[in-house]
């Protein structure tokens, strides 16, 4: 491995390392990288493939490089759900639904008024 920056992980099993440049790559390591970390991965082959920051990638002696560089993917950080946008459509929906509530208990209000009183 080589242009190791920030903090970047191997492990193999239940043996994890932290990665310097000159880390020999052996098959079924898992490589990954922090935010802010990245590495080049050398392969005899000379294919070079590149971990950029907050991603991770498992290396199988049976995968060509194009196969390699596709492996290589972002990861989340733990405990952190993916967070998406709310759809416009949605936002418009619950507005529509909150309105409607709203005039709703007015019509109700202004019905009740219209009541004569009783003695309850």
């Amino acid at each position: 491995m080589s242009n190791v920056n920030g903090v970047v992980t191997a492990t193999q099993g239940a043996t994890g390392m932290v990665v310097t440049p000159g880390t020999v790559i052996q098959n079924g390591m898992r490589i990954v990288t922090t935010t802010g970390g990245s590495a080049t991965l050398n392969f005899n082959s000379g294919c070079t493939v590149e971990v950029p920051s907050a991603h991770g990638v498992t290396v199988l002696q049976s995968m060509n490089c194009q196969q390699l560089a596709a492996a290589v993917q972002p990861i989340a950080p733990v405990g952190v759900a993916p967070q998406f946008p709310p759809s416009p459509l949605l936002v418009q929906a619950i507005g529509l639904a909150g309105a409607a509530g709203i005039a709703g208990a007015a019509f109700r209000q202004i019905i009740d008024d219209d009541q004569p009183l009783s003695a309850r």
